[in-house]
């Protein structure tokens, strides 16, 4: 099930439904049937592990550790340090960081992710839980298209099983991109829609005939009322009962062994033009603890964990979550406390004056922020909230923007870990709004940093046009050649993007030489012959034992040389051909003189291809 929250980005649904599901297996069961049905579904949660080990590689698998927990618990061979030594490195970046890479790379996990949920042999139902929230429809439509399209890939197999996809959403609110989203699916998918309308005086007399126990002559004029009162609402209808059976203006009589009320008194009494204004006059009725618990709550969504709320010590949250269950308000469901309707979630929140909402989000992010240490999931908790008190800067000490800009690089790194790109884009932007007007001399180290990221991000996503900007940013304000070298290489990324090899190529060769590694501006044939038999003969003389054995190259300056020469062997394959069997056995001769490297792989493998090629 993914439910989809006013607060929340559409893509922490799915990331949390998914979560879920993982998360019931990670005691070693999930069925909750008989021994064989348990046997059963154990069997085919297997099928699913074993289907997403053949179908993705070590780095996807990191990925979907990283952004789906429960994975890494499920599949204990997903080291956490290996994924975050992997996929990020000392900049921050991520590894998948070619220009507009990330496109629908996440959305593609979560094809793969699914597909092995439907190889278990069962039918699968995906519940979309309150899509008018999720503005980010494209995603949105993205992912279920990729659900639409899993039974078609799936009818060559030798197994076709069902699928069904449930969406819910208020007409009143939904906007036109979710509608036209639906209309999209119906062409390659069959669509039932079903509308859920409000209840006409006859269905609110037979629903008050039952409740009550009186037949329908005796609730007829009561079932006018309420119907007057609510307008058919279902939602309205509990809530109004609710709330005049709290009230005393409906309750049992011993006496007469039936329930009594009066009309006219409910009448006068209860004067409301919508549920938010009956909610919060419910609300506004409840124990101060109880109040204060619920806000807390409602600041994190429709919906907050059981983990969550033992982090939340000083507010002393559970026992009064227990009186929440037992007035209706919330309801616990495994791990997770959530509201039992969102119209009350949204009454409670939207209770407290802004103001002081923008408080309570400062404090539970500053208390989530101190029992964050280097957890992850945590500190991004904390700096949504802390994030929801910052969108006025104004009423921002310089102390406080300081140290929340800090905070907000720190989520961005963890969000790239992840692979959440957009969220990523989200923390940086709100650090760099945090950020002194003359923040290049007073915050230099930090504002490296966020640019950095921000390029990388831009880059990774295919935004050429912030992409240009920002790099021209940190171009123009760096103190020293090694801290250009992140923007230098985005750059030629960028240039290489739009086709401009002869300028991305210059770039890379400037740079090099700067790092002592000079290639001269003609290159002949014999130079290339004399570079491949010299590379040959040394490399004849060294076994794959030895290659093996080299130690990790720990020269800086080397290993930022192997990095733009792998970039520059990609761009000259398409520019300048004579040029990659130079390039090739340079890397082979610093690969065997100072290590091994990531990036020593291109050049063992581009100087062969250029071996094999004289031969």
């Amino acid at each position: 099930t993914c439910k989809f929250d006013e607060q929340a980005a559409p893509i922490k649904a799915l990331i949390q439904g998914f979560d879920d599901f993982f998360g019931k297996w990670t005691s070693g069961g999930g069925g909750g049937g008989s021994a064989d049905q348990d046997s059963d579904m154990m069997e085919s949660f297997c099928q699913i592990c074993r289907s997403l080990l053949s179908t993705i590689d070590k780095e996807g698998l990191n990925q979907l550790r990283e952004i789906i927990p429960n994975i890494g618990k499920i599949l204990p061979q997903v080291a956490t340090s290996e994924a975050k030594a992997h996929i990020v490195n000392d900049q921050g970046t991520s590894s998948i960081d070619k220009v507009g890479s990330a496109t629908k790379r996440r959305m593609h996990l979560f094809h793969v992710l699914f597909k092995s949920l439907c190889s278990a042999g069962r039918p699968v139902l995906i519940v979309h839980d309150d899509i008018h929230w999720g503005d980010s429809v494209e995603g949105l439509k993205d992912f279920i298209a990729n659900y639409v399209n899993i039974p078609c890939a799936l009818q060559k197999g030798a197994r076709h099983h069902g699928l069904m996809i449930v969406g819910t959403f208020r007409s009143n609110e939904v906007n036109d991109e979710v509608i036209e989203t639906v209309n999209s699916i119906e062409k390659s998918a069959h669509v039932t829609k079903v509308a859920i309308g409000e209840l006409a005086q006859t269905d609110i007399g037979k629903l008050l005939s039952a409740t009550l126990c009186l037949p329908l002559r005796y609730t007829q004029e009561l079932a006018d009322l309420v119907h007057t009162k609510t307008r058919g609402n279902p939602f309205f209808i509990i809530q109004f009962l609710k709330t005049i059976i709290q009230n005393q203006m409906l309750q049992y009589s011993v006496s007469h062994r039936r329930w009594m009320w009066d009309c006219d008194v409910i009448d006068m009494q209860m004067i409301s033009d919508g549920v938010a204004e009956l909610l919060t006059t419910r609300f506004n009725q409840l124990p101060l603890h109880l109040m204060k618990t619920v806000i807390i709550a409602s600041c994190f969504g429709s919906q907050v964990e059981d983990s969550t709320i033992d982090l939340m010590e000083p507010f002393n949250m559970q026992g009064a979550l227990q009186l929440a269950i037992r007035e209706g308000i919330m309801e616990k469901a495994g791990p997770i406390y959530q509201f039992t309707h969102d119209l009350i979630r949204q009454a409670v929140y939207e209770s407290v004056p802004v103001n002081e909402r923008k408080a309570f989000h400062k404090t539970i992010g500053m208390v989530l922020l101190a029992s964050a240490a280097d957890d992850s999931a945590t500190h991004l908790l904390a700096v949504e909230q802390i994030n929801f008190y910052c969108q006025d800067v104004s009423i921002l000490c310089p102390e406080e923007c300081a140290q929340f800009a800090g905070i907000n690089a720190t989520a961005a790194k963890f969000a790239i870990a992840a692979s959440s790109f957009e969220q990523a884009r989200s923390y940086i932007d709100a650090g760099m709004r945090l950020l002194k007007p003359n923040h290049w001399d007073e915050q230099y180290s930090l504002s490296l940093e966020l640019h950095q990221m921000s390029a990388s991000i831009s880059c990774i996503n295919g935004d050429i046009g912030d992409m240009s900007s920002c790099l021209h940013e940190i171009i123009a304000h760096v103190k020293s050649f090694e801290d250009s070298l992140t923007a230098s290489s985005l750059l030629s990324k960028l240039l290489a993007a739009s086709s401009k090899y002869d300028e991305a190529m210059s770039n890379i060769l400037s740079i090099l030489s700067a790092l002592g590694e000079k290639f001269p501006e003609d290159i002949t044939l014999p130079h290339v012959l004399n570079e491949l038999s010299v590379i040959q003969t040394t490399c004849a003389n060294i076994s794959v034992e030895q290659v093996k054995r080299l130690l990790p190259m720990k020269d800086k300056p080397k290993l930022n040389a192997m990095k733009f020469l792998s970039m520059l062997c990609s761009y000259s394959i398409q520019a300048k051909p004579m040029l990659v069997p130079i390039l090739s056995c340079r890397m082979v001769r610093i690969t065997i003189e100072y290590g091994f490297c990531d990036d020593s792989i291109v050049g063992l493998v581009t100087a062969g291809f250029s071996l094999v090629g004289t031969n």
